[in-house]
């Protein structure tokens, strides 16, 4: 997840760092279109505007992943509820790294999805042997 985290905040800052310039400035001048008419906000806003909701959520996600795993307040099917979201979260931007972007990022996601869910079903153990 830190790794889609890094590469990602990395293409965000240097995505106008291309050869064909032509399509950043067309980025830069066509306006959004919505149902209600034009926004006020230009595709690169609108593209860099959701990179960095993907960052912020990315990031949030790692900080449940880490407190339901260290927090030893936190009762075992609480952890597991919190495990869940996380696996969902992460299983979904697999299948959507899939969809749209390339190879690692989905690979990366899939495996950590796994690897949750292990964690999940040794929690459930551990809860079921309590």
């Amino acid at each position: 997840m830190v790794f889609f985290l890094i590469g990602l905040t990395i293409e965000i800052l240097t995505r106008k760092n291309v050869a064909n310039k032509k399509t950043i400035l067309t980025m830069e001048t066509t306006y959004v279109e919505l149902p209600n008419g034009l926004s006020n906000h230009t595709i690169d806003e609108f593209y860099q505007g959701m990179s960095l909701a993907l960052d912020a959520s990315i990031l949030l996600e790692i900080c449940i992943f880490v407190l339901s795993l260290s927090d030893t307040k936190l009762t075992p099917s609480s952890k597991a509820f919190l495990l869940v979201i996380v696996i969902f979260w992460t299983a979904t931007i697999s299948a959507l790294s899939f969809l749209y972007i390339f190879p690692v990022p989905t690979i990366t996601f899939l495996l950590t999805s796994f690897f949750l869910i292990g964690e999940w079903h040794q929690n459930q153990l551990l809860t079921n042997s309590d």
